[in-house]
């Protein structure tokens, strides 16, 4: 049962910080693409303009992915949904461990799209 929470978790928090991740990769890859054009002063504005958007871009999810999480707890644990939260054939540490491990799993998965997006940005050789 925990994988079924889980997933249901997973879903909420993630329809909206995908679309974050989303975009900043592609923000990362036209900073790149920017980077290797180096030819005229237009195009070294927009590299830094598009370094500026993938880094804002990854601030927001994420806070927007912690922030979800939290709200995703507050409201099966405490608001409307808690009746059909608690009224679950389950134990209450299995409810608290799907609501952890869906902010552990987001919190990482930001983490590694941070990492690629730095790298493909600002990697030189």
């Amino acid at each position: 049962m925990l994988n079924k929470l889980l997933k249901y978790d997973l879903k909420w928090i993630y329809k909206v910080v995908i679309v974050l991740y989303l975009l900043s990769l592609f923000f990362a890859l036209l900073a790149r693409l920017f980077l290797s054009i180096n030819n005229s002063m237009l195009f070294s504005i927009l590299y830094q303009l598009s370094c500026g958007i993938t880094i804002s871009m990854l601030v927001s999810s994420l806070i927007n992915s912690l922030m979800r999480s939290w709200v995703r707890f507050v409201k099966n644990i405490y608001k409307c949904e808690s009746y059909l939260t608690h009224t679950l054939p389950l134990e209450k540490k299995t409810i608290y461990a799907s609501k952890a491990l869906s902010a552990i799993v987001c919190m990482f998965t930001t983490i590694v799209v941070a990492v690629i997006c730095i790298f493909i940005c600002y990697y030189y050789k």
